[in-house]
């Protein structure tokens, strides 16, 4: 009874204006794992005699449903049309390079999409990319210093390429027009700042206890993102690492805006976020959802996955999107 009126508790307060309270943005940004008590509790609940806790144990299985149940249906591709343009993208935080140049590029060769948007673009993986021109005739690279750079790689023309700082000291945001078989595209390749997480160790305590979580910086560049949509006509395709979850108060900002591809023809959870270590620590598959393809709706989606590698931060992200 605990266990679900916390959860329920939580999920209510998502949706008022209390979802600003740091505790709340951070819970909300772990949810999935969350539910994760019912494997325990719902074998201790079919078990017992009780009716009043079969009751209870059904409302967190009802928000599971309800939040991710979607997720884990046969997913059916968008009816195909005569005439209709399919669009592969890719978005891939290369993590500056040290997944290794040859991984990087073998991801690429090997899934071979129409158009790539790629974060931490560092100058040695700029310079790899390049030697990548008889498979993508058009690139716009912006490669940085540490975690900043950018750069995309297109089968179509790039007609307009501009890449700038959505805020003082964030990522920079790249905004390209593509001529995709007569079709103007915009494609937003965006890297969005971590929430910050503070914490604080208590006198005599060898402990650390977090005392504030702050998304102030990703929600200013958000603000500006969607100041760029409100100025952009016709189609659009948003892309990159957007450094927050699916239950995040900016996710729901944006999918208001957008669709996201992932959501609404792939399969899972799918996590992309860490892939095979988290600083330094080995961790054995991707727990958070933080990479998206997001697009206006006038393109449809027909199919989204992950990739099965990346490494060691990002596994890459897909879409088949309709012109």
């Amino acid at each position: 009874m605990i266990y679900t009126g916390a959860l329920l508790l939580l999920v209510l307060l998502q949706r008022t204006w209390l979802e600003g309270v740091w505790w709340v943005r951070l819970a909300a940004y772990a949810l999935p794992h969350l539910f994760l008590p019912l494997l325990l509790f719902l074998p201790l609940v079919v078990l017992s005699k009780s009716r009043l806790a079969k009751a209870v144990i059904l409302v967190p299985c009802l928000l599971f449903l309800l939040l991710y149940g979607n997720l884990f249906l046969p997913q059916l591709a968008g009816a195909e049309h005569e005439g209709e343009i399919v669009l592969n993208v890719m978005t891939y935080n290369v993590t500056h390079g040290t997944p290794g140049v040859d991984q990087i590029l073998s991801i690429i060769e090997t899934e071979k999409p129409d158009v790539i948007a790629l974060q931490e673009v560092s100058a040695e993986v700029g310079e790899a990319l390049s030697g990548l021109d008889d498979m993508y005739p058009y690139m716009a690279l912006h490669p940085q210093a540490g975690y900043s750079g950018n750069g995309v790689l297109s089968r179509f023309p790039i007609l307009d390429d501009e890449a700038f700082r959505l805020v003082e000291g964030a990522h920079v945001y790249q905004h390209v027009v593509l001529d995709v078989e007569g079709k103007s595209v915009h494609l937003l390749n965006v890297h969005l700042q971590l929430p910050v997480i503070r914490l604080d160790r208590s006198e005599g305590s060898l402990s650390l206890n977090p005392r504030r979580y702050s998304t102030r910086g990703q929600d200013l560049e958000l603000d500006r993102l969607l100041e760029e949509l409100d100025g952009l006509e016709g189609l659009l395709i948003a892309a990159g690492d957007f450094n927050m979850t699916d239950q995040s108060s900016g996710y729901r900002r944006l999918s208001g805006r957008l669709r996201d591809a992932f959501r609404d023809v792939g399969w899972g959870f799918g996590y992309t976020f860490p892939d095979g270590e988290l600083r330094s620590i080995p961790i054995l598959f991707p727990f958070l959802r933080i990479d998206y393809i997001f697009h206006s709706s006038d393109i449809g989606a027909q199919r989204a996955y992950v990739g099965d590698r990346g490494g060691p931060d990002h596994r890459f992200l897909v879409a088949e999107l309709a012109l």
